[in-house]
């Protein structure tokens, strides 16, 4: 006598082996196809990630390669700056003397201003 809730194996016909075959190839496509998608998926989110921390990244380069640019061109023009200050000064005691000859010289002839 055969135990309650346990079935005798019947043996599978060549058609049922056949559908069996059949939906496991299928659940096989099914799981391949929704783990490719899963893997895409990863993929475009990751991609989509780099791309967006690449462009910050470019943007903080850009950011420091300017801040350093403007140091250098300050200091150039501060550079500038104190050359034409010196050569501001050395023309006006230039023409600063010129002007105390003439006085002195209009004065040695006797004419006043």
């Amino acid at each position: 006598m055969p135990k309650k809730g346990k079935k005798a194996k019947v043996p599978l016909t060549d058609e049922e082996q056949l559908l069996l075959f059949q939906q496991k190839l299928l659940a096989e496509e099914e799981a391949a196809k929704k783990k490719e998608r899963l893997l895409t998926q990863f993929l475009k989110d990751k991609l989509a990630k780099e791309e967006h921390n690449s462009a910050l990244n470019l943007n903080k380069i850009n950011t420091q390669w300017r801040t350093v640019l403007r140091e250098v061109k300050t200091r150039e023009l501060l550079k500038d700056i104190e050359i034409l200050s010196q050569t501001f000064e050395r023309v006006v005691d230039c023409k600063d003397g010129v002007i105390k000859l003439l006085f002195g010289d209009f004065g040695s002839a006797g004419l006043s201003v």
